[in-house]
């Protein structure tokens, strides 16, 4: 299928399609266990990270108060540290360059991204894509698959064509594939957060197009 990508709006979700998002987690437990180690001299950070090692649901923030011999309710302190620091993330550089070549050629391209707004946006700065127009759940009091965002694109950006590139079968792709848009799922590895397992997934929940790498998205994109 030929796209005209010239009279396509292009719109990226974030976590695990546009970076890792595990690059985000060590990043934020990286960051938590500076400042306790600022504020109360314990470092716990080589502890926390052996025990992720061996149990990748290990609630780590309840670890670190119990390390730093902290009362049980500064978790909640911690988190909100977590939520709100700069993450130290960046781009791949294949997706650096194919994200140049769709916004050189797209009609608009736009990020729809579940989570907080801030949390969101402060990813967004560090991976140097403040610049693009941006749909976070929390602004809008619904996440996926609700189609509330995917509409609000289309106000914005009226265009013969849409394409939603992410990666959770479970819920990215039911709203875009309700509008008609055309959605493209971008195959993760073993980091990723959320499975992509497809079965017993209905039609209305997949993709029609799969990607393996940020080069075949840019060749079916760019028809080339």
């Amino acid at each position: 299928m030929r796209i005209d990508l010239a009279r396509t709006v292009v719109v990226f979700d974030l976590d695990d399609t546009l970076y890792q998002e595990a690059d985000y987690v060590n990043s934020g437990v990286r960051y938590v266990c500076r400042q306790i180690n600022s504020l109360y001299g314990i470092d716990c950070y080589e502890a926390i990270q052996a025990q992720r090692l061996q149990d990748t649901k290990l609630d780590w923030l309840t670890l670190a108060c119990e390390l730093a011999h902290l009362n049980p309710s500064v978790k909640e302190s911690l988190l909100w540290m977590y939520r709100l620091h700069l993450p130290d993330i960046k781009l791949s550089e294949n997706c650096s360059v194919s994200l140049e070549k769709i916004k050189s050629t797209a009609l608009a391209v736009a990020v729809l991204t579940d989570g907080r707004t801030v949390t969101q946006k402060f990813k967004l700065a560090s991976l140097g894509l403040s610049h693009y127009p941006v749909y976070v759940s929390e602004d809008y009091g619904s996440a996926k698959p609700a189609p509330d965002r995917f509409l609000a694109i289309q106000k914005d950006f009226p265009a013969e064509k849409y394409v939603y590139i992410a990666d959770n079968v479970l819920k990215d792709f039911i709203g875009c594939n309700s509008l008609g848009w055309l959605g493209i799922g971008m195959r993760g590895n073993d980091c990723n957060i959320y499975s992509q397992s497809t079965l017993g997934l209905p039609e209305s929940a997949l993709p029609t197009y799969w990607v393996n790498n940020w080069d075949e998205l840019t060749k079916l994109l760019l028809n080339s």
